[in-house]
């Protein structure tokens, strides 16, 4: 049983008694018509009826049943009692405004509104029967039915409106309670507010604050990360204004969803500018929040450039040759693989060069490794050069190279053609001299530039989609290029298999 059906057991108990004891009263004043109209007696059992119904619901709590049989069963008694003792005149007629006030108060006001509209209809009925003296024909009922139909209403007006007072004070206590909770609840708030601004003025994390991308808020940690000279510097800036182009779009996609309350990551990574124009790589968090009383947006911002930088420089070691920034070995193989990949699902076929600088170990014996280090620079420089930029030129050790052709069409003649003729190219370009200048060197031993002639050899393997391994297709790519140094070096030689069949 909830809390408004709790207020309403005293009225609805005062109801029952009414309609179990008033049946009883109104029989006794009626006693002497009876015989002469004996109509009347079926008003006080239907009465007596319904308060019996009422108790049993109320006492198995079903308190809205209760409430309705109650209210639309006595208006129902009510209409035809009058119909049968008296019409307009009937004494019954006295509980129609009690009925309608009851009916509001127990249940809703548009089930009150339905029984006054109902009411008037039924009193216009009654008075058009009468004047067209369709209705029976009435005996005149004792002065005492009167009498305790005036005291029985008045007696449960009375009582509804004792409990609508009480019920009313009671709301205000309720009201008065709850405007005291919410002026703590707002002192509280204001409380956690200003201990939430400490916290983020006192925070190492730079925090912003922006309604539709005007910044209105900066805390000391984001005046520092921007390089603004003071907060006012900041505030006259959009957000789009600090960051970076490249990341504008995502950005605002991601405020979009923020203030449109759609699930996104907790946090991303991207890239702003400083004041100065300076990129910085952050990490940012934004939430949707109220700002001063209005809707905005709270982003928070981690500075990650140095572990981007570092992460930067890890995968260089991991993926890329520290002298010549090539790709390693174990970008080749990585490379490799997809371009395997590739060629099975298009049907194309690619080449692998393999090439080793023929004299220069001369150049390391003679002069030392800081001007080997230079010529393997420049030959570095001029493989870049001589193949397209979705290629891959990689360092695979000391003075060897290795050179990934992809996508050369799907006709193996046509694809090994045009391999052997970037292969020609290659050595052409690396065969040409080498002007390395060894000023640094000079101190120590007084030497000048120097002009040094360094030979390539190449191997060559066309492969499509297959499924040889990479090392199976390197070391192929390597016998061929023996082959070459073999023959005279100074040469590019493809790789035949034993059939004396290009692959």
């Amino acid at each position: 049983m909830n809390a408004q059906h709790q207020r309403l057991l005293p009225v609805l108990r005062y109801m029952v008694a009414t309609l179990l004891l008033g049946p009883v009263f109104t029989l006794l004043a009626l006693n002497p018509v009876l015989t002469d109209s004996p109509a009347n007696f079926l008003g006080p059992p239907a009465f007596f009826m319904l308060g019996l119904v009422g108790w049993y619901l109320i006492s198995t709590h079903r308190i809205t049943a209760a409430i309705k049989l109650m209210m639309v069963g006595s208006w129902i008694a009510v209409t035809g009692i009058a119909f049968f003792s008296g019409g307009l005149r009937s004494p019954v007629m006295v509980f129609y405004p009690v009925l309608i006030l009851a009916t509001g108060w127990l249940d809703s006001a548009g089930s009150s509104k339905w029984m006054a509209g109902f009411s008037v209809i039924v009193t216009l009925a009654l008075w058009l029967g009468e004047h067209l003296q369709w209705l029976p024909l009435q005996l005149v009922a004792p002065s005492a039915v009167y009498a305790f139909d005036q005291i029985m209403t008045s007696l449960l007006a009375a009582v509804v409106i004792v409990f609508v007072v009480q019920t009313f004070k009671l709301r205000v206590e309720e009201l008065k309670e709850t405007k005291n909770s919410l002026k703590k609840q707002a002192l509280a708030l204001q409380h956690s507010e200003d201990r939430y601004r400490t916290l983020i003025e006192w925070s190492p994390g730079a925090v912003l604050v922006h309604r539709l991308g005007k910044i209105v808020y900066a805390n000391p940690a984001a005046i520092s990360l921007f390089g603004a000279p003071d907060a006012a510097a900041l505030l006259t800036k959009s957000t789009t204004a600090l960051i970076h182009p490249e990341h504008r779009a995502a950005q605002a996609a991601r405020m979009k969803s923020i203030i449109n309350q759609e699930a996104i990551p907790a946090a991303t990574e991207s890239r702003f500018l400083r004041c100065d124009g300076t990129p910085i790589d952050v990490q940012v968090q934004g939430t949707a929040i109220d700002f001063d009383g209005e809707p905005a947006i709270q982003v928070s911002l981690h500075d990650i450039t140095e572990s981007k930088k570092l992460e930067r420089e890890i995968r260089q070691l991991a993926f890329y040759d520290d002298l010549t920034r090539l790709p390693n070995r174990r970008m080749l193989d990585d490379r490799l693989r997809q371009v395997q990949s590739s060629g099975k699902r298009h049907g194309g076929y690619s080449a692998l060069l393999f090439l080793d600088l023929d004299n220069f170990k001369p150049l390391n014996d003679t002069h030392g490794h800081a001007l080997g280090d230079a010529l393997l620079i420049d030959a570095a420089a001029r493989l870049r050069k001589c193949v397209r930029e979705s290629d891959t030129v990689a360092r695979f050790g000391g003075d060897e190279f290795v050179v990934l052709i992809a996508e050369l069409g799907t006709s193996q003649i046509e694809s090994t053609v045009h391999a052997l003729g970037i292969a020609e190219k290659i050595r052409t370009m690396l065969s040409e001299p080498y002007e390395l200048n060894t000023q640094q060197l000079a101190s120590a031993n007084g030497c000048g530039d120097i002009t040094h002639q360094c030979t390539v050899s190449l191997g060559v393997v066309v492969f499509a989609g297959d499924r040889t391994p990479p090392s199976e297709l390197l070391k192929q790519a390597d016998t061929a290029m023996y082959q070459a140094k073999d023959e005279g070096r100074n040469r590019v030689k493809l790789f035949k298999n034993k059939a004396g069949l290009i692959r």
